[in-house]
This record gives structure tokens, C-alpha cells and sequence, in this order.
């Protein structure tokens, strides 16, 4: 298409077009709701700026967060513009603070050779600059692992706050001192520049660096950049809004976002860089593109009420508007319990297939925390139903289900050798032949003293062979495990007692005509306290220390003791245990037509013409921690994210009891649902 030749009139809607051509000297933010061709309206005003402004293609910089997005804006500018996309300043923000980087090296303190490492090789340097500066900060229990350390200290910096300000906002259940993490950090920055090498964080730190504390450099980069564009303005942080800022000095900024689905906080994300937009650009224009071209009338009226309950500012507030047809009103329904949620979303997805109407691959289920999805899956899997995890791993084939699984495993059976491997790799300086040493000895040691495998754990002979660095935490570990064998020997000899106790209540009711009452069943109530046992000792300590995300992934837990519990025979239970894994991981993936499960995290910018939302109660959706901690308009905007993904089809599911740690726990339906008018939707099939 020639760019002379574009009709911007009838290529966009009327509130497309006021954004498009605003003045290009005055800050502009464009607030785009769902649906509503955000990326459509950017690359047609870097058209309308090249064309009717004769602003030249290296005088503009174009902002995205992806390299995905990137290259899709660049091929639809080049396909309206004519000029190739190496005219253009345009990447990520990481790639082009690469780029400022190489051009003004001495400037910024560094070679322009410099070396970019990758997540792998920073977390190696991370490591071994922990080892120089504090050889035993690994040993111990209470300190980040080095993936943990290093997203704190990446935290920190994406949002320009201290360590301290980081792990009270972010990681508020690590113990660590805040200055020595500083110390680590300062020391990780000084190895970085003794081998001339970046991570991805350098790229925003020592571009605003750069910016700040070389006028001229700043001046001319000033000058040249006569408008700024960027995408996806909700989901800057801190850091990279303050590079902007000292860019943008003219007010040639045109940033496209969407405060009401900014879900990223937890990733630096900070929505007052769009709800401060006007305190920081008194001259800007706001411009509202509504028109939304994706959902039903019905799910636009739904999806609004989320949108009125949200306190944000007259100047920004949005409201959707229908370009489609009608259909039918959404469904929130409610169910006994997660499991009968599963079953009932279940029937649905198989009268809508059924219908004709739809594929499985139409279908997504969204849900909050992915430990929502586990019995989902297993209803699936039951049903022989095609799906596809796209928010992550199956629940049975993530690396914390599968240590839990192999240690209960290794209790139920110490021959197991690869169980024991599983976990015992997971202690520092414990490699293959390690695991070996230590396994053997234990062996032998079991022989010698007459006791199990799992017991000679503790044994002098057998701990000489772990490393000193690892061997208090190893001999917490095999403590926490002899428990655990006790608790699974108690559970088989409750079994056997059981079924003694079934066979005298047969013969007595052969004999006398009626039957005695049997005794209860240990085994009943306790296959779900080994478990408990198992993510309550040593490996809590593992987990607490590993993940970023440890408070989602202790949610997988009671989802894993709650699935236990449905389990009175505890070898019934490890035989099930073990055959969801095998299908979890053996489970085809080779047709396209499967339903998507997904976190509404991971469902952000995607569309499906038939979504269900599943776990929308309070405690659920929103969260606990966000409940507790009286801040819950993230969840909101994160409910609104999940409603406005559906086209044609918005079925809303609750379950009415949650069993969370071993305790029933009552639920009602989500509070974002409350004040919505029950004539929007339908709660009865």
C-alpha cells in the first residue's frame, strides 16, 4: 500500500482516528481498551506521522516489550509505509538500551565490545561472585538460592528501590538480611564490569544512567527523536517510565495502553506511570478508543460493570462499546466443590462440542493461580477430553509436585533409588556420583545396624559422604523423612487393620446376621498428613528459598493433600499418584484441536470465542493475600482481563467449598461479581 494513498477515514473508526492524528508535538496517551485495536491505531499513526507530518522513520522511536510484537508492528508499518523496518528506531526496550549502549560506550562507563549475558551465564557470574564474597551463604537454610537472589536484585532495580524496599514488597517471607543481598549486588555489579558484560537489566539501568549524567548525550537524543512510541503502556516499570521521561522532554511522546488491564506488579509493572501521565505531561491529550470489535453485547455489559467498580479518575475511566451482534448472556454458576466444578465445566464443553458449533480448540479455561487447574486436568485426562497447558506445566509435571512425589515415594520404598536422586541433587555441591557415594553408604549402613535405608540417612558413615556445605540441611532432610516413613508404616498397618477388621464384620454378619461395627481406619484421615508432612519440613525451607513464586506454589500443596485425602488407602493413593505424572507427561500433543487452560496471566492479549473462568470466589479470585492485605484492585483488573478474552461464550464457575490445608473451608462468590446486576447474566443452565 502506498502511504499517500491511505484513507485514514475509512480505515479507522472515529476514535481511532483522533488518536491516530494527534498533534505529534503534544504528549498523547491512548487508552485502548480490550478488544478495541490498539495495535492497529499505533502503526497507523506511525503511518500518519511519516505521511502528513513528513516526520523522517530514524527520527521515531518505537517501543514494544517484545520481540514478537516488534516485528509484527514493523511488517505492518513497512506493508503501510513502504519503508523498511531498518529505517527505523524500533525493538524492545532492552534491545534498543543495547543499542544507546554500543553507540555511547565511553559514555556510559563501559567497552562497546561488552559482552551481553544471556539468564543462564548471569546466574553463574551471580553464583560465583556469592562464593567470593560470602562462601557460606548458600549453606544456609535461611538465604535466597542464586535464581532467587538474582530476582531480587533484578526487582529492586526494574523499580529503582532498595533491597530492602524489594524483599518487603516482594519477597516479605525471606529472612535475610537486606545488606547483605546489597553487599552481593554491588560486589555482582563490580564482577559485570571487570569482564566487560551486561545482563538484560544494564540495558534500562545504564541507559538512564547514561541519560542522566551526560547532558549532551541526553540533548542530542532529545533533539533527534521527534515523537516516541510506545506500546503497552501499562506494563512499563519504574525504570523504564524514567527513561521516557527525560526523553520526552518536548512532550513527543504517544504512548498506547490500558491502565484497567495493567496485572503485572509483580513483575515491576506500575500503573501510576499511566495514572500520573497528566501530573508529568500537564499539555497531554487522552484519547479513548472503546469500540470493541472482539466480544458480544451481552459480554461487553458484563465486562463493564468490572470496569465501573474500578477507582480510577473520571479522565481515565473507559467503557466498551459493541460493534457485534447479539448473544447470549453469561453464565456464573456455582458447584459443591472444585471437583464437581470440573465435572459440571466438563458437560458443558461436551454439549458445546456436541453442538457442532465449536471446536475444542474454540474453548479456553482461565483460571486465577494454577493450582486451580488440577482437578480440571484430571477430569480431562479422565474423560479422554484433548487439552493443552499453556500457562505452564501440567500440575503432576512441575518440578516441586514431582520432589514431594519422589520423597514420599522413596519413604513408601527406599530401594528406589532414582526418588532419592530426584531430591538429593537438590543440595549444594551434590552432583551424580555424589548421590551415589551417599546412597551406598546408606545402604550399607542400613545392613549393618539393622535398620531401613531411610533411617541410616542420619547415620555418621553415611553423612561423612555429603558435602560439608550441604550436611546440616541434608541431616534435617533425613530427619523430616524417617517422619515420613513412620507416618507411611502407619498408614499400611491401618490398612491391614482395616481390611481385618471388614473380613470379621463379613463373617460376623454370615454368622449372626448382623455385623459389628468396624473399627475406623487410620489410614482414612492421615493419607493427606503425609503429604503435609513431606511440604511442611526440609523441603518447605528448599521451596522458600528457590522460588520467586513460592507463595503460588505452596497453593499446589494443599491442592496436592486435598487430592490425597480423596484417597482412605494410602497405596491406592502413590499407585494414582504415579500414574497422573505418567500420563501428564506422556499425553499427546499432536493435534491442534485441544481445549487451552491457561492463567488469565498467561490468556493477556489472546481471544477465544468460548471461555470459561473457573474458582471465581473470594479467596480464590481474588486472592487470600489480597484480601488480607486490603488491596485487591489488581484482582480486579485481572477479573476484567479474564471476561473481556471471550467473543461468544462467558461461563463463570465457582466452587461453594474448598478444602485448603486439611480444612473445609465455605466459600462464596467472588466480590467482583457482587454489584453486577444479576439481569446481565444467568446463573441456571
Amino acid at each position: 500500500m502506498d502511504f499517500n494513498s491511505i484513507d485514514y477515514e475509512k480505515e479507522l473508526n472515529a476514535d481511532q482516528l483522533a488518536a491516530v492524528m494527534a498533534p505529534p508535538d503534544r504528549p498523547a496517551l491512548v487508552l485502548a481498551g480490550a478488544g478495541a485495536g490498539k495495535t492497529r491505531t499505533l502503526t497507523y499513526r506511525v503511518a500518519w506521522l511519516i505521511s502528513e507530518c513528513r516526520i523522517k522513520p530514524w527520527r521515531m522511536l518505537l517501543l514494544t516489550f517484545t520481540n514478537k510484537a516488534a516485528g509484527q508492528m514493523l511488517e505492518r508499518v513497512e506493508q503501510l509505509t513502504g519503508r523498511p523496518s531498518s529505517d527505523f528506531w524500533s525493538g524492545t526496550f532492552h534491545s534498543m538500551g543495547c543499542k544507546f549502549l554500543r553507540i555511547n560506550a565511553a559514555k556510559a562507563g563501559i567497552e562497546s565490545n561488552f559482552t551481553i549475558l544471556d539468564a543462564e551465564d548471569s546466574l553463574k557470574l551471580l553464583k560465583n561472585t556469592v562464593e567470593a564474597v560470602s562462601p557460606r551463604f548458600f549453606s544456609s537454610k535461611d538465604n535466597p538460592k542464586a535464581g532467587l537472589l538474582f530476582e531480587i536484585i533484578s526487582f529492586a532495580r526494574n523499580t529503582m528501590s532498595t533491597i530492602a524496599e524489594a524483599m518487603l514488597n516482594r519477597f516479605s517471607w525471606l529472612e535475610t538480611p537486606a545488606d547483605k543481598i546489597e553487599e552481593i549486588a554491588r560486589a555482582y555489579g563490580e564482577a559485570k564490569r571487570a569482564s566487560n558484560s551486561c545482563d538484560f537489566d544494564d540495558m534500562l539501568e545504564l541507559w538512564h544512567r547514561l541519560l542522566l549524567n551526560n547532558a549532551d548525550v541526553l540533548s542530542s537524543y532529545r533533539e533527534r527523536f521527534e515523537n516516541i512510541l510506545v506500546d503497552e503502556y501499562q506494563d512499563t516499570n519504574r525504570l523504564q517510565s524514567a527513561i521516557l521521561d527525560l526523553l520526552a522532554d518536548r512532550g513527543q511522546l504517544s504512548a498506547v495502553g490500558d491502565d484497567a488491564q495493567c496485572i503485572y506488579s509483580w513483575r515491576g509493572a506500575e500503573i501510576d506511570n499511566i495514572l500520573t501521565f497528566k501530573d508529568r505531561y500537564p499539555a497531554a491529550n487522552i484519547y479513548k478508543i472503546g469500540l470493541n470489535y472482539r466480544s458480544s453485547p451481552q459480554i461487553l455489559a458484563f465486562a463493564n460493570q468490572i470496569l465501573n467498580q474500578m477507582p480510577t479518575d473520571e479522565i481515565y475511566r473507559q467503557q466498551l462499546v459493541a460493534t457485534r451482534g447479539a448473544a447470549n448472556r453469561p453464565f456464573v454458576l456455582s458447584a459443591l466443590d472444585s471437583s464437581s466444578q470440573a465435572r459440571l465445566v466438563c458437560d458443558i464443553i461436551g454439549e458445546i462440542v456436541d453442538s457442532g458449533r465449536y471446536g475444542y480448540s474454540d474453548i479456553a479455561v482461565l483460571y486465577r493461580s494454577h493450582f486451580q487447574a488440577m482437578d480440571m486436568q484430571l477430569q480431562l485426562q479422565y474423560r479422554s477430553l484433548p487439552f493443552v497447558i499453556t500457562s505452564g506445566l501440567k500440575f503432576f509435571e512441575q518440578s516441586h509436585i514431582k520432589d514431594v512425589i519422589a520423597q514420599i515415594k522413596f519413604a513408601a520404598n527406599p530401594k528406589d533409588y532414582i526418588s532419592f536422586h530426584r531430591f538429593a541433587r537438590l543440595f549444594e555441591k551434590i552432583g551424580d556420583k555424589t548421590v551415589r557415594k551417599i546412597y551406598d553408604a546408606a545402604v550399607l549402613a542400613a545392613g549393618k545396624k539393622g535398620v531401613s535405608i531411610v533411617g541410616a540417612l542420619s547415620d555418621k558413615a553415611v553423612l561423612a559422604k555429603v558435602p560439608a556445605v550441604s550436611r546440616e540441611a541434608f541431616s534435617n532432610m533425613a530427619a523430616s523423612l524417617e517422619k515420613v516413613a513412620r507416618d507411611v508404616r502407619a498408614l499400611e498397618e491401618g490398612a491391614e487393620s482395616a481390611d481385618s477388621s471388614a473380613q470379621e464384620a463379613q463373617m460376623s454378619l454370615f454368622e449372626h446376621g448382623r455385623a459389628h461395627e468396624p473399627k475406623e481406619a487410620a489410614a482414612k484421615k492421615r493419607t493427606e498428613d503425609v503429604v503435609k508432612d513431606v511440604c511442611s519440613g526440609w523441603y518447605k525451607d528448599v521451596m522458600m528459598t528457590t522460588y520467586e513464586d513460592y507463595p503460588e506454589r505452596a497453593k499446589d500443596f494443599d491442592a496436592l493433600a486435598e487430592y490425597a485425602s480423596k484417597y482412605p488407602n494410602f497405596e491406592d493413593f502413590l499407585a494414582n499418584v504415579t500414574l497422573e505424572v505418567s500420563q501428564a507427561a506422556g499425553q499427546s500433543a499432536d493435534t491442534l484441536d485441544r481445549i487451552r487452560l491457561m492463567t488469565v496471566h498467561q490468556a493477556k492479549g489472546l481471544e477465544f470465542p468460548v471461555v470459561f473462568v473457573i474458582g471465581a470466589a473470594d479467596g480464590l479470585f481474588p486472592t487470600n493475600r489480597s484480601i488480607e492485605d486490603g488491596d485487591v484492585e489488581e484482582e480486579r483488573r485481572l477479573f476484567y482481563v479474564a471476561t473481556t478474552r471471550a467473543m461468544d461464550m462467558l461461563i463463570i464457575t465457582y466452587p461453594k467449598v474448598s478444602v485448603i490445608s486439611g480444612e473445609v473451608q465455605m466459600r462464596s462468590k467472588s466480590r467482583f461479581l457482587e454489584n453486577i446486576p444479576q439481569g446481565l447474566y444467568v446463573s441456571k443452565l
